[in-house]
């Protein structure tokens, strides 16, 4: 039975390499020291969070609705996926910020009740 290449070393949570490879058709083995690209230092969570990413092809009203979860939820799971990648994420703070603006002047224009908009800041 073949298990899921863990993300980190379960004892200290350390960057884990592949020493050994096998060929599952004719038995082959190849030995030397491999590093796991950090597609697959991702853990659980975020592997799923990317498949239905690539599924949606990056529709975020369509992975809202395929993980039943709020925009700023999908789109703080997706910073923060961007940032396990080791990718800088130099939209997220103006997104933010342009984000809390928005709330703040739908509640200035009375479109949504001072209870949402609390609830809406908190999901940012």
């Amino acid at each position: 039975m073949a298990y899921p290449i863990p993300a980190k070393c379960p004892t200290c949570e350390g960057k884990l390499n592949v020493t050994e490879l096998r060929c599952n058709n004719c038995q082959t083995k190849i030995s030397g020291d491999f590093y796991l690209d950090e597609l697959f230092q991702l853990n659980y969570e975020q592997q799923q969070f990317l498949k239905v990413f690539i599924k949606t092809r990056g529709n975020i009203k369509n992975m809202e609705k395929e993980l039943e979860m709020s925009y700023p939820t999908v789109r703080n799971k997706l910073n923060e996926l961007i940032k396990s990648l080791g990718y800088e994420d130099d939209f997220a703070e103006e997104e933010q910020q342009e984000k809390r603006r928005e709330i703040l002047d739908l509640l200035e224009a009375g479109e949504i009740e001072a209870v949402e908009a609390a609830q809406r800041l908190k999901e940012i």
